[in-house]
């Protein structure tokens, strides 16, 4: 049996309920204050990229036809 939960225990789970957990204060935020954050270039996704990973996929579909080609002949004589 489960049991009841008495008035006194009632009050304090209705006041951790309205209590302010965390509260932010004015002095953290730096209101007025310039914050210097590096530049970051954007990256373009675009030509270069693509470029790049059609190559990239080329050279290891080539060398993937190549192992199984070797693969192959040498099974083959076996």
């Amino acid at each position: 049996m489960k049991k009841r939960k008495t008035r006194e225990q009632k009050k304090k789970t209705q006041e951790k309920a309205n209590a302010v957990l965390f509260e932010v204060k004015e002095e953290w935020l730096g209101k007025g204050k310039k914050i210097a954050r590096p530049s970051v270039k954007n990256r373009q996704i675009g030509t270069n990229f693509l470029k790049a990973d059609l190559t990239k996929t080329f050279v290891l579909t080539m060398l993937v036809l190549a192992l199984e080609l070797a693969l192959w002949l040498y099974l083959s004589k076996l």
